[in-house]
């Protein structure tokens, strides 16, 4: 009897942890607004509705952490890409103009949508707070993981040789599998947005 209740009491923690996990997704949606994009074309809703999932971005071109993860960003557009992921890179930086980010995205060969947030209307309703963020969605708009891409940098300047935690790829993963988000949210390590300086996000997991 003893034992029984134990492994009740098991079952009914695991199951409280991954029904916390899944319903991190509830919490916060994609806007229904329609935005622009840099080359002048609309994003919708719908957009993210007709895809499997959809990774957003949040970058800042100035930032040296989002600037040091081009080449991770590209990687993960041409593996996820042919598998029904959409990637869109969104800008919360004020004032900042179309030339710099297509000087950005030109120099970085990034080759999805990107949108302007000068007034970070975006930001807020995703409440991203760093660039680099990262944001996984479904086809019902609502966000399942958000923050790190990995754990390269595990503070502000300072980062690992060797990369052991891939989040964004995991999440993505599990979830194009049909299981649970095991790791829905971790904090990103960069530049905070709406700052002109550049600070350390630096919590949870190294």
């Amino acid at each position: 009897m003893h034992l029984a209740r134990c492994l009740a009491v098991m079952l009914i923690s695991l199951l409280g942890t991954v029904l916390s996990t899944a319903s991190f997704g509830q919490v916060i949606h994609w806007p229904l607004d329609t935005f622009e994009t840099l080359t002048g074309q609309e994003f919708t809703p719908q957009q993210i509705r007709s895809q499997a999932a959809t990774v957003v971005l949040f970058l800042d071109p100035d930032c040296p952490v989002t600037q040091k993860y081009g080449a991770t960003i590209r990687k993960l557009r041409e593996e996820w890409g042919s598998k029904g992921v959409n990637m869109l890179a969104v800008y919360p930086v004020v004032n900042i103009d179309s030339s710099t980010i297509a000087d950005f995205a030109q120099a970085y060969r990034y080759n999805f949508s990107h949108i302007p947030d000068p007034q970070q209307q975006l930001a807020k309703q995703l409440q991203a707070r760093t660039t680099p963020e990262a944001f996984l969605l479904d086809s019902l708009e609502q966000v399942r993981y958000r923050g790190a891409i990995d754990n390269w940098f595990y503070e502000l300047g300072r980062y690992r040789r060797i990369v052991t935690e891939h989040y964004l790829k995991d999440a993505l993963t599990a979830y194009l599998q049909g299981e649970p988000i095991l790791v829905a949210k971790t904090e990103a390590v960069g530049c905070i947005i709406g700052t002109s300086m550049v600070e350390e996000l630096h919590h949870g997991h190294h």
